[in-house]
């Protein structure tokens, strides 16, 4: 499981816990049944994303089923000793579930928050929405219980009450199956099982069979024996000419089927954003699904009456692996032999089919030809060697003899594009030495670059460019020889990555003025002020004439009163010359009273003229 799937693998899981709070089960036993898928769940994705050995997933797989068993048993034993139960332990089990109820959503809560780093913004704001549904569930549960711990303290009649008790214990146990139902559905899509083909061991060689056959005393196999004695020539020579032909018949159909499956990918539209318009596609569908049974589950927890009797036995036929009305031995039967099953699938396993007992790989045949000799190995290929050298040959693209270079991951083959191996979804991965770039054939006939290393950094390529993935899951964009690093934004486009923070000042509390805002504010300022002010105040039919005509008038008023002050102060200073050119005795008394009289008039002139101006009337 890479880093991308691990994300997506966070839905199934809220899906998951989701669909434990769809029935308001009772955990009589008072063991969190729900915290051991939740935990089975969140063990399997750490596992998978840090490649853990098979035998940790096969550890996980198999401890939820012995789970299983262990709580049907725990729940059946609690189901015999009903009678003798005191009812304050059902109670006391009601609130248990209610706490484990709230202690699960925690859980899954704080899972999803620690994760956030890694999770894009889109499809964490979709999980937070998913928990918010959860959370309302659980409120739906809760308030469910709480109604069936009324019911259960007021029944009186004994009889109805153990009913009760019985059919919620039934319902408990076929939520029981549901939720490993589930969850061993869920693991099934996520885990690469290794199907086996053979449930035996097909490994011996024809040599060993007709061993086994001569010294079995049956006379069944004594005159088999004698047969193969009379025919071996004849039988050796059939097999080897059947092995040939088989294999060049097997490779015939290799080729056929590549030809097809390269046709089926040329039929198919080639543009990236077709295919991610379908995957949307599908993915809102699935979405809207889950929605709608989420919206009935909730109308049916809503209308869940008090007295609700526990699921028919029609819908526990439904049950797909897991049934807790097979008897203790067939359950116990069941758990083995799926156990088996997952250990078969997980674990590396040399099954090899039915063909092998008559292989040529198996017998060891030599043949030749203008290369010199050769064997046929497991995987088809033409092993060459030479006498004096214990080094094992194969045909490049250039039908020249090289040395096998397998490693531990790969087994590789070649064709005439060059040197490859198979991935795990069944695409030829050309790679021409250890270390070198890895590309892969499109739909055109190109070889595209898919992988290559520099100074220990991995690079892919898809159809933004070539991108490493750093240590937060992120892809990080970047061209060869260059340090510009970009992101992708979720929109189709590369956003550069800055490495100097941006650190944005606050607004300053004064407001920003220019020369130009102060010149109007000093030179118009109080004329519009006054003007729009009068404006309002008389609300005129036309306001923008009347605040036109307004600035003209102020600007009249404005040019007279400076005219009048200029003829003022021209009289005064007259009048100040006259004075000072009179003779003192002449009317003492009369000039300093006239004086006195003229500076006061003069200074309230000054002071209020500009005040005492007539208003416009319109």
């Amino acid at each position: 499981m890479n880093k991308r799937e691990g994300i997506l693998f966070l839905f199934s899981i809220v899906r998951e816990i989701r669909n434990s709070f769809e029935n308001p089960v009772i955990f009589f036993t008072q063991k969190d049944y729900g915290e051991t898928i939740y935990t089975a769940l969140t063990d399997i994705r750490e596992a998978l994303l840090v490649k853990a050995p098979p035998d940790k997933v096969s550890a996980i797989v198999n401890s939820f089923h012995h789970q299983w068993l262990e709580a049907v048993q725990e729940i059946e034993k609690f189901k015999k000793r009903i009678k003798e139960t005191p009812r304050d332990v059902v109670l006391n089990a009601i609130d248990f579930t209610k706490q484990c109820a709230t202690k699960r959503y925690k859980l899954l809560q704080k899972y999803i928050e620690d994760l956030k780093t890694i999770v894009a913004e889109e499809e964490y704001n979709m999980l937070t929405l998913d928990i918010k549904i959860v959370d309302e569930m659980k409120d739906i549960v809760c308030s469910a219980l709480s109604e069936k711990k009324k019911y259960i303290r007021s029944q009186a009649d004994q009889t109805e009450y153990h009913v009760k008790i019985q059919d919620e214990i039934e319902e408990l146990l076929i939520w029981l199956d549901r939720q490993n139902d589930n969850l061993a559905i869920t693991f099934c899509k996520v885990l690469n099982l290794k199907v086996p083909v053979a449930p035996t061991d097909l490994t011996k060689t024809l040599k060993q069979v007709i061993e086994e056959v001569a010294a079995d005393p049956t006379p069944e196999a004594q005159r088999v024996a004698e047969l193969i004695n009379k025919k071996g020539k004849m039988l050796t020579s059939t097999i080897r000419i059947s092995s040939l032909n088989d294999l060049e018949i097997s490779k015939v159909i290799e080729k056929i089927q590549s030809l097809e499956e390269r046709i089926e990918r040329l039929e198919d539209q080639n543009s990236s954003a077709v295919m991610a318009l379908r995957h949307k596609a599908l993915y809102l569908e699935e979405r809207l699904l889950s929605l709608e049974n989420i919206r009935s589950s909730v109308k049916r927890l809503k209308a869940l009456p008090s007295s609700a009797s526990a699921l028919s036995l029609s819908e526990a036929r439904d049950v797909h692996i897991f049934n807790h009305l097979l008897p203790h031995h067939d359950r116990c039967r069941l758990v083995e032999q799926l156990i088996q099953l997952w250990s078969s699938a997980i674990l590396e396993h040399d099954h090899e089919s039915i063909i092998s007992i008559l292989s040529v790989v198996d017998l060891k045949e030599i043949f030749s030809d203008e290369k010199g000799c050769f064997t046929v190995d497991r995987y088809g290929r033409k092993i060459y060697t030479k006498a004096d050298d214990e080094v094992k040959y194969q045909l490049d693209e250039h039908n020249e003899l090289v040395p096998v270079r397998d490693d531990d991951r790969h087994v590789y083959f070649y064709d005439s594009c060059g040197r490859y191996y198979i991935n795990d979804t069944r695409e030829r991965v050309y790679k021409d030495h250890e270390g070198a770039s890895e590309y892969i054939l499109n739909k055109s006939g190109y070889l595209v670059k898919v992988l290559e290393k520099v100074d220990g950094t991995e690079y892919y390529y898809d159809w933004l460019g070539r991108y490493r993935i750093d240590e937060k899951g992120r892809h990080i964009y970047c061209e060869e020889k260059s340090t510009e690093e970009y992101e992708h934004d979720g929109l189709g486009n590369l956003v550069k990555i800055h490495s100097d923070t941006f650190c944005y000042k606050p607004c300053p509390i004064e407001p920003i003025t220019t020369e130009e805002n102060k010149y109007l504010q000093a030179e118009v300022g109080s004329a519009l002020k006054e003007c729009i002010a009068a404006v309002v105040l008389h609300q005129p039919n036309d306001p923008v004439i009347y605040l036109s005509e307004r600035l003209e008038k102020y600007h009249y008023n404005i040019k007279d009163r400076q005219d009048r002050l200029i003829q003022e102060q021209e009289r005064l200073q007259i009048q100040q010359y006259i004075q000072s050119q009179a003779p003192k005795h002449t009317t003492p008394e009369h000039s300093d009273t006239e004086d006195e009289s003229a500076t006061v008039v003069d200074s309230n002139f000054l002071e209020y003229e500009h005040k005492t101006e007539d208003e416009i009337e319109f």
